[in-house]
């Protein structure tokens, strides 16, 4: 049973009119009595606002004072607001405000629940900046994940936040879906343990009513990640609903039993015709699990039942097909006045049942009480949430660290000797960026503070040494010149990299100066005017110098990218470079764009720059001014930030990019090839049908592989990338995914060998496109025939990675928790062990897997399964014994002929292999096979 909360004497709940409890009553009884004796006075207008998200701005308004609120809530004046969503305020006052005003201003005095983006740092995009979860689950590190989550969670509720929309549990079966990055991977077993290791993070495993623990949503429900074609949203295209309740709800429902989860949003996709945010397979599921928390529909979702899936002919019918089904809130779907007027219709009609949507409240205002926001919702005086952050930049660097897989070395190319007299060329779009991944801010390249780059990083291991370092772009991110964010370093006030000097006025003409600080003029100020500004209607001036990182003439671009409602004028060495007039759209590409953008625009000037000529060796005195006005209510799904600027460069080359590149690397004694993809390519809407790089990487590629020198190729992205031809020349091969602030350390300290590389792959890396899917679990008749023109299986395998040094493994064992060594029941816990030794010299990492190889069942199994793992750490001649548990009513059931769950009879045999390919499978593996027998 979940934990609850004594009843406190005061505080909000005796303003909600909790009724006395006596000193023997129960936690839950508690609980209960003061639930039903708040919803026994709840009217519709109340339940309504409980099952609606409101965008912050709705309240807040332009002036920031919440001078909205009255107009918000006009159509529910004596509710209280239900939820809270795209609101950041690391200004404790602005949370507090906000929800006192709400409490004291409505009847019932129910506290907001305050949501956000967790789904590798808080969404202000001014805290800690992790690994992507694709990139955290090439750590194979439960541990490290569940700090990790909790790092999240401090930040978020040191800003207000209640629920973090956060672990995503899809399983990236086809890794053209663009949102693979927000995964764990492509299996089941490691999702589910990644996901309990993070939701029990977020949530201080179930200790909610804690200052530092949130409520994590768990998404998207259910199969989101094998969509038709790789699109997003598209249906489900598994093996049908068997698949989904044997694999896909499996970390589901882990994270349900073990993560201390307390929401689940639903899915946009379809399964078995059947929308996820209507499907009674699914909320049957929920309820079968005894879910104890609220289920929100994805942004927009429920209206994509009338809009999109079309199985609505109205608003209100879509509605009423959501809470009949199991739904409760309603994220962004339809406007408060049309959600309310449609639910009093349904009751009204018989459509929907007063008593239902009460008992949805019911639950909401559980995850409300379990937080202890009926105590005290309120952030405390003594939380800093800039101290929080900067406490954890260590873990940014460590998480990094630990999450990059080496795929190849050959001749031991790696790592470096930073000492040694080399000349190292940096080549590629992702050498000197900043690149997050999605849910990341404007490109996922915000310069959050102590944040680094590739570059930055290996000039960190070279300072002091003989060694050279030269670089260059040579290509853009995606298919068109785009924005990039100037890296703080190369930004510097009297001699001190870091930023510019910034200069505050508390007007818009530059008369009423405020405020000093260096900082990097890259800034999106939420709902909020910058610390220390009365009003969003401010203007700032920056200077300082500029020092480009060039190693030859580029013919690039400088300029200021700027939101709506504002001007900015650049000036370099006291003349004018860019002057951009008042706009009231702004000149901020989205971070994914269309086809046709890229098709339209692939050699147009990144909008907002003019062309500047960067010479090596050379700095500039920048100057940029800029001034904003905040006119408008922001509108959801449309913005929620009051002011954007960027300044920024292009330094790939107008005319002969790739020429320079190479010209460049042919100096070299060695060549860093830094290629992948942004958010600009994968993402959300970032669905793509090739895997391989972007046509202008790809002639920058081709041209460097072409000189014949040694390269270590860096691959940057969301997904795995078919490019065999790279692989195959490579002298050492780093599949980094997006790696979070400190990704640029991270990387060179593996290159230089201060880490030791011991990720492993969680999704399998296809030859070619055409092979998909190429997870490692298929079925033996999957692989019974072979392509005749390229190869059927993977370049790289599932679990497969590199290390500096080497390993030996031996003794593998198994035996039940009671002791059993021959056999088990459906009841017991599989303990497996295994001794690994570090033969080598160097410290390092090994990931230990346990894999059930296919047997004789009812119904069809892969050819094996992972069902164990763990990465242990093991110094240079030392030796450790690795342990692992298998829950074996949880993860060795199957769902029989008859739709019925059991753990059949007969032989299991467990292997321990180094990977999941096809060659570790008819191998005995690396310790040897246990085989046990199952009891029933």
């Amino acid at each position: 049973m979940r934990p609850f909360l004594l009843l406190p004497t005061l505080c909000l709940r005796a303003l909600a009119h909790q009724p006395d409890a006596s000193s023997h009553q129960s936690r839950a009884e508690a609980k209960h009595a003061f639930i039903d004796n708040l919803l026994s006075r709840m009217e519709i207008e109340d339940l309504v606002q409980q099952l609606h998200l409101t965008f912050a701005d709705n309240i807040i308004g332009p002036a920031s004072d919440n001078a909205l609120y009255a107009h918000e809530m006009r159509f529910t004046p004596n509710a209280s607001i239900g939820h809270m969503h795209d609101w950041y305020p690391l200004n404790k006052t602005y949370y507090n405000d906000l929800q006192r005003h709400n409490i004291e201003n409505s009847r019932l005095k129910i506290p907001f629940l305050h949501w956000a983006e967790c789904l590798h740092g808080v969404g202000s995009f001014n805290q800690s900046m992790f690994p992507q979860a694709l990139a955290l689950s090439n750590s194979w590190d439960t541990h490290l994940v569940h700090r990790v989550g909790r790092a999240i969670a401090r930040e978020a509720r040191s800003i207000g936040v209640h629920a973090c929309l956060a672990p995503v549990l899809d399983l990236c079966k086809d890794p053209r879906w663009g949102r693979c990055q927000e995964d764990w991977g492509e299996d089941k077993i490691l999702t589910a343990h990644m996901g309990v290791a993070f939701a029990s993070g977020l949530s201080k495993n179930g200790s909610w009513a804690d200052g530092d623990a949130v409520a994590p949503v768990m998404k998207h429900f259910a199969a989101h990640g094998s969509p038709q074609g790789g699109s997003n949203g598209a249906p489900f295209m598994g093996h049908g609903n068997r698949e989904v309740l044997e694999e896909h709800l499996v970390p589901f429902r882990s994270v349900v039993d073990k993560g201390g989860v307390r929401g689940v949003m639903m899915a946009y996709h379809e399964v078995d015709d059947v929308p996820s945010h209507v499907s009674p397979m699914l909320y049957g599921q929920l309820d079968e699990w005894g879910f104890d928390g609220f289920v929100t529909a994805d942004d927009t979702g429920m209206r994509q039942l009338q809009v999109g899936h079309q199985i609505a002919e109205s608003p209100a019918d879509a509605i009423a097909q959501y809470y009949n089904a199991g739904g409760m809130v309603q994220f962004y779907d339809y406007p408060l006045y049309e959600l309310l007027n449609a639910t009093r219709g349904l009751i009204a009609n018989g459509t929907v049942k007063e008593d239902l949507l009460r008992e949805k409240v019911r639950k909401i205002l559980g995850v409300k009480y379990d937080l202890g926001l009926f105590d005290d919702p309120f952030i405390p005086d003594n939380i800093d949430p800039y101290q929080i952050t900067l406490d954890h930049v260590p873990l940014t660097l460590e998480s990094a660290q630990k999450s990059i897989v080496l795929l190849e070395n050959r001749n031991n190319t790696l790592p470096r000797n930073s000492a040694s007299s080399q000349t190292i060329a940096l080549i590629g779009p992702f050498g000197d960026i900043l690149d997050y991944g999605d849910y990341s801010g404007q490109y996922g390249m915000y310069p959050v503070a102590n944040s680094t780059t590739l570059r930055q990083g290996i000039l960190n291991h070279l300072s002091g040494t003989n060694g050279t370092l030269i670089s260059s772009m040579g290509a853009n991110t995606w298919l068109y010149n785009a924005h990039y964010p100037i890296p703080p370093y190369h930004l510097s006030v009297n001699g001190s990299p870091g930023g510019l000097l910034a200069t505050y006025y508390a007007d818009t003409n530059f008369t009423s100066p405020l405020v000093q600080r260096v900082e990097t003029p890259v800034g999106t100020w939420g709902l909020y005017p910058p610390p220390g500004v009365p009003s969003n209607n401010f203007s700032v001036i920056w200077e300082g110098e500029l020092e480009p990182a060039v190693d030859g003439d580029i013919d690039g671009w400088l300029g200021v990218a700027l939101g709506p409602n504002t001007t900015a004028t650049l000036y370099v060495d006291g003349h004018l470079h860019v002057s951009i007039p008042f706009t009231a759209d702004g000149n901020i590409l989205s971070n994914i764009p269309e086809r046709s953008y890229a098709l339209h625009n692939s050699t147009s000037p990144p909008p907002g720059s003019e062309p500047f000529s960067f010479k090596p060796g050379k700095s500039y005195h920048i100057s940029l001014e800029y001034q904003t006005w905040n006119l408008y209510q922001k509108i959801e799904n449309l913005g929620s930030l009051n002011s954007q600027v960027y300044l920024f460069w292009n330094l790939v080359d107008r005319s002969t990019p790739v020429e320079k590149s190479v010209a460049l690397a042919a100096q070299a004694d060695i060549i860093i090839l830094a290629v992948g993809s942004a958010w600009n390519s994968d993402g959300e809407s970032g669905d793509r049908a090739t895997l391989s790089l972007s046509t202008n990487q790809t002639f920058l590629a081709n041209a460097v592989f072409a000189l014949e020198k040694p390269v270590i190729l860096v691959l940057h992205g969301g997904r795995p990338f078919a490019v065999p031809e790279y692989y195959s020349a490579a002298a050492a091969v780093l599949h980094v995914n997006f790696l979070g602030q400190n990704g640029g350390q991270a990387i060179s300290d593996v290159l230089f060998g201060r880490t030791n590389p011991g990720g492993k792959l969680t999704v399998s890396v296809p030859v070619h496109v055409g092979q998909l899917p190429v997870y490692y679990n298929y079925k033996q008749t999957a692989k019974k025939k072979w392509y005749v023109d390229i190869e059927a299986l993977p370049y790289y395998p599932f679990g497969y990675g590199l290390s500096y040094t080497s390993f030996t493994t031996s003794n593998f064992r198994a035996h039940t928790a009671r002791g059993n060594t021959g056999n088990f029941s459906a009841t017991d816990t599989l303990i497996f062990s295994a001794e690994v030794h570090n033969t080598g010299k160097r410290e390092g990492s090994y990931v230990v897997q346990v894999y059930l190889l296919q047997r004789v069942s009812q119904i069809t199994q892969p050819v094996k399964q992972l069902v164990a793992f763990q990465r242990v750490y093991v110094g240079a001649g030392a030796t450790v014994t690795a342990r692992m548990e298998v829950e074996v009513g949880r993860y060795l059931r199957v769902l029989g002929r008859q739709y019925e769950w059991g753990v059949e009879r007969g032989e299991y045999t467990f292997a321990m292999l180094e990977h999941g390919g096809w060659d570790a499978t008819w191998s005995k593996g690396v310790g040897g096979n246990v085989t046990m027998e199952c009891l029933g």
